[in-house]
């Protein structure tokens, strides 16, 4: 098989000729450009400077060797936008090692940090000296006792994440020029490429709420003012719809996944009750995911931390096919109970290492033999596309992360 057809394979819930393996195929699946660095020199490539697409995150997209290296089946169709040099500028990384970032984005480096500024000059986000993420420092609605009686889409575009989106999430598809740019570079990697190409479409219904009103009000927002709740939902799910369809009509017949994130959990428990979930947000995510369904062959894929085993039912009567990053750690998330209850109807991307304890501070061997047991838990009898929970962090021993990789492979052929 090649890479393509491996993926869908395990969608579609056969048996391919092994696991297939992902690295950056999304912004919850790959690595922080400090932590990759060291893994191309640890490689011993000599490769340009890599390009830090997610500036939030710090996260970069892998080269090509690397990818040859470890094996990789799924990249993200993001990449499509990236190909002209005059879109990257260079940048001084934490560590003194350097990358290339949207030249788009007006970032200032100071002895307070890495400071991001909208159009408007405005400061959206703030990344100390000693840390590795630009944190939130503006939110449009965060000010207000609730909601405001008029919502008005454009502004909440002025938030961090989404001034710092790179395309396709930026780009102004009911624009013809803008919807052939966006069609002619997905169809091309298609054709180019045997990977299987996934898409971050977003659709946040949860994280926008944490990103426009901030965490706190949002979740008293939930109780305190349900109208207003609506009202900005409703004011999303406009947007969302218009956009996803279009996207769908422009490229859906080149994509293997589209890719959804809403975080909904902590690592004790859903951040609320089941009754808010299907109150507020279940019937708006099977709006757009049987929208998906019915407009192309993609899965829909959704990226969502924490323990939600007890959200899990309401998202596949939703229309989930995919979850990620299961996280096997929080508290009901075992992959054992995963797999027997959810196995026949979800596909899980990743959840094969702990990235946080196992990957960051054990031995390589360690690593190999938890991988190992991941795999013949969450992979049995098919449905597992390898990837680690969440991205890899600054820290991470690049032998680690090497050995990783390797018992992806090692330990991924179905006999």
């Amino acid at each position: 098989m090649n890479s393509r057809q491996r993926v869908e394979a395990v969608l579609n819930h056969q048996l391919p000729d092994r696991v297939p393996i992902d690295f950056g195929s999304t912004r919850t699946t790959g690595i922080t450009t400090i932590a990759y660095n060291q893994l191309v020199r640890k490689l011993g490539l000599n490769e340009p400077l890599p390009r830090m697409y997610d500036v939030v995150q710090q996260l970069c997209y892998p080269q090509q060797p690397v990818k040859d290296f470890f094996k990789v089946d799924a990249i993200d169709a993001g990449q499509a936008f990236y190909s002209d040099s005059n879109y990257w500028k260079p940048f001084i990384l934490h560590d003194g090692s350097q990358c290339l970032v949207p030249s788009w984005l007006d970032l200032v480096q100071d002895q307070q940090g890495t400071k991001v500024f909208d159009q408007q000059q405005t400061l959206l986000g703030i990344m100390p000296p000693q840390s590795y993420y630009i944190d939130q420092t503006y939110w449009v609605y965060g000010q207000m006792d609730k909601f405001p009686e008029h919502i008005e889409a454009s502004h909440l575009a002025r938030d961090l994440w989404a001034y710092t989106t790179p395309p396709p999430g930026n780009m102004d598809l009911g624009e013809s020029s803008q919807a052939q740019k966006f069609r002619q570079g997905i169809k091309e990697m298609y054709e180019q490429t045997d990977y299987a190409l996934v898409l971050r479409f977003g659709g946040n219904l949860v994280e926008s709420g944490f990103s426009t009103r901030g965490m706190e009000n949002y979740f008293c927002d939930l109780y305190l003012d349900p109208a207003g709740v609506n009202r900005f939902l409703e004011t999303l799910m406009e947007d969302y719809l218009k956009n996803l369809a279009r996207v769908l009509d422009l490229a859906g017949q080149y994509l293997s996944v589209i890719m959804f994130a809403d975080d909904m959990g902590s690592e004790q428990s859903p951040f609320f009750s089941k009754d808010i979930y299907q109150k507020f947000f279940k019937n708006r995510h099977k709006q757009m995911w049987d929208l998906v369904h019915s407009k192309s062959s993609c899965k829909v894929f959704l990226h969502s931390c924490g323990s939600i085993y007890e959200l899990i039912p309401d998202l596949i009567e939703a229309g989930l096919d995919v979850i990620n990053p299961v996280q096997i750690t929080a508290r009901d998330m075992q992959p054992e109970r995963l797999k027997k209850e959810f196995g026949r109807d979800l596909i899980f991307w990743g959840g094969c290492c702990d990235s946080r304890t196992v990957l960051g501070s054990g031995t390589p061997e360690q690593v190999r033999q938890h991988v190992r047991k991941n795999m013949e838990i969450l992979g049995y009898g098919g449905g597992l596309v390898f990837n680690q929970i969440h991205n890899i962090q600054p820290g991470v021993p690049a032998e680690n992360i090497v050995a990783m990789f390797e018992a992806a492979y090692e330990y991924g052929e179905y006999k």
